[in-house]
């Protein structure tokens, strides 16, 4: 049985039926299935990588005969011993994993964690949560040489050697593409086992390959289940039935012709259940259509903007699991229902029908894509940050220095550093002041992205989580919450090459404690510095205004501060910010 779904353009109904109409007369969908570069880009250099970024169409086949290999897998796994799962992976690598462990049931004497993060306290707390000897770690990149996992693979690699546990190679698993860095590094190491995925797939379209169903199968998943619901997804999506009843297509064409319009902001809510899973549609998403300025800015997480947001330059998307509390949600559908506003819902009656939802979201991104006449395979604007990052990595062996630059002003445990665009702009007098300015340069439909490099854990998610709704609320803008480095492989692309209408403030912290990567010149405190001022360089080089707060005196001390600071700020009459 497929997901229900339910379109309530709004506004938007008469560009939303012109979109669909204009996407069925080119044939989007029959390109799609034929594999055609040329429903998204003429030229020869987008037609190569679009030809070797739509394999995720056809995987489903060799997945669903695979699956019960699969499970094999998990039973020989649990047979000896393993009781902890540890996932290494950044963006589309870990993220569908991490729907099915956060929404599937914990099997019996089994945890899951996901480590896409190097930030040294979010890697200590997953080490001193596991037992090293009955632990499986599961070392995913597409690339085989994403460094946030290399580093992790080396780092535990290195403590599962000192604890005495032989062979150590059995304690990982790989997933990668044929021939990468990776795949040999597993061979060097005498891994478990080496899944090699197809290489026709890219990151954020590998939700329904090794990389989301074998974390999903040692998670104790019904594989077979969930692809059996994308395998009929791909049916209703496909351009043989009627286009009416095509979902993709009918999601495809709000987004577009909703970003079309200026409507380019895309909230998703949930149920607590589903909401994990609005992280995963974040990433699809963002890194897909954000480029050539243009693009769809999603919003997921706990907290929903102000109603008036959502009723301006909004599509909302509500996510339901049957048997869910949904009282949150049905309010707020109602009151959009009335002010006309553009929504959809989307309801599931089992965890299982994720596959479907998995698929129809790709289709409806690449559709999306269509509309916005940009490639949805490619990242252009990713690199940059990373080729930074090796740079300051590069100068920091040498010299032993990070190009801080001098903060504007040092307040209560928080240093400020304003430069490029906002230079000129932001009161250095005192924290509250420069806030104050900054935020006083937002326009109508712009959104505020907070860029957080610290641990990814409740205490801090509690904190900025409270931020994150009370900037949303009196600054009437949508607010984004990003943990880094992760949200450089989700958002980051959307942030450089999207709408330019992001502002930025992104938090960086001294460490409490921190660990050394064998093999390299630098912790991962130092790596992850190295990570967030390299994005900070290519944010401003792109003329975005961004501010930077390193919180010197710590993160539980210096989220507490800027909290105060920020909740200082709102205090004031609307119109003084």
């Amino acid at each position: 049985m497929l997901t229900a779904q339910r379109i309530a353009p709004g506004y938007l109904a008469d560009v939303y039926q012109k979109e669909s109409n204009r996407l069925q007369a080119g044939e989007a969908l029959q390109k799609m299935w034929a594999r055609r570069p040329d429903l998204w880009k003429d030229d020869s250099e987008h037609a190569r990588i679009i030809a070797n970024r739509l394999g995720w169409i056809g995987v489903l086949d060799r997945m669903r005969a695979e699956a019960p290999s699969l499970q094999d897998l998990a039973r020989d796994v649990k047979d000896s011993g393993v009781r902890d799962i540890v996932l290494l992976g950044m963006g589309g690598s870990s993220l569908a994993a991490e729907v099915f462990a956060l929404i599937f049931p914990a099997p019996s004497g089994r945890r899951f964690f996901v480590l896409d993060s190097t930030d040294p306290t979010a890697i200590l707390e997953v080490e001193r949560s596991i037992d090293l000897a009955h632990s499986l770690f599961i070392v995913a990149s597409k690339s085989g040489k994403t460094i946030e996992t290399l580093s992790q693979f080396f780092y535990f690699h290195h403590r599962l050697t000192q604890a005495g546990v032989r062979p150590v190679g059995r304690s990982f698993l790989a997933i990668t593409d044929r021939g990468s860095y990776l795949d040999r590094l597993a061979d060097e190491y005498n891994f478990r086992r080496t899944f090699r995925n197809p290489g026709d797939i890219g990151g954020r379209y590998s939700a329904l390959s090794y990389f989301g169903l074998v974390p999903a199968a040692l998670w104790g998943v019904d594989v077979c289940g969930v692809l059996d619901s994308a395998i009929e997804m791909r049916s209703a999506c496909g351009p043989d039935g009627e286009a009416e009843a095509n979902p993709a297509l009918q999601l495809g064409s709000l987004l577009g012709a909703a970003a079309r319009r200026g409507a380019d902001k895309l909230v998703l809510l949930g149920t607590p259940k589903l909401m994990p899973l609005g992280s995963w549609i974040e990433q699809l998403v963002g890194e897909s259509t954000g480029k050539e300025e243009r693009g769809i800015v999603p919003l997921a997480g706990d907290v929903a903007p102000p109603l008036d947001v959502l009723a301006r330059g909004c599509v909302t998307a509500a996510l339901l699991l049957e048997g869910d509390n949904q009282a949150v949600l049905e309010p707020i559908l109602g009151a959009l229902e009335q002010r006309g506003a553009s929504f959809l819902e989307i309801r599931l009656k089992t965890p299982a029908q994720l596959g479907a939802e998995f698929f129809k979201w790709e289709t409806a991104t690449a559709l999306a894509g269509a509309s916005l006449a940009i490639d949805p395979f490619d990242e252009p604007n990713v690199q940059e940050s990373k080729d930074n990052t090796a740079r300051i990595l590069e100068a920091f062996e040498s010299s032993g220095e990070m190009p801080f630059g001098s903060p504007r002003l040092a307040q209560s445990g928080i240093e400020l550093y304003a430069d490029g665009a906002v230079r000129g702009s932001i009161s250095t007098l005192q924290l509250t002041a420069a806030l104050r300015t900054f935020f006083s340069e937002r326009r109508l439909d712009d959104y505020l992205a907070i860029l957080a490099y610290v641990a990814r854990d409740a205490g801090n998610g509690a904190e900025l989580d409270a931020v994150r709704a009370a900037l949303a609320e009196r600054l009437s803008l949508p607010v984004l919450l990003g943990y880094g480095p992760r949200y450089m492989h989700s958002l980051g692309q959307l942030f450089k090459g999207g709408p330019a209408s992001g502002m930025f403030l992104m938090i960086t912290s001294e460490k409490p404690e921190d660990l050394h990567i064998p093999g390299a010149k630098y912790t991962f405190g130092q790596l992850e510095m190295a990570q967030a001022l390299g994005d900070l360089q290519s944010l401003g080089r792109l003329g975005k205004p961004v501010l930077r707060l390193h919180l010197s005196d710590g993160v539980p001390v210096g989220l507490s501060s800027l909290r105060r600071a920020i909740d200082q700020v709102l205090s004031a009459s609307r119109s003084a910010i």
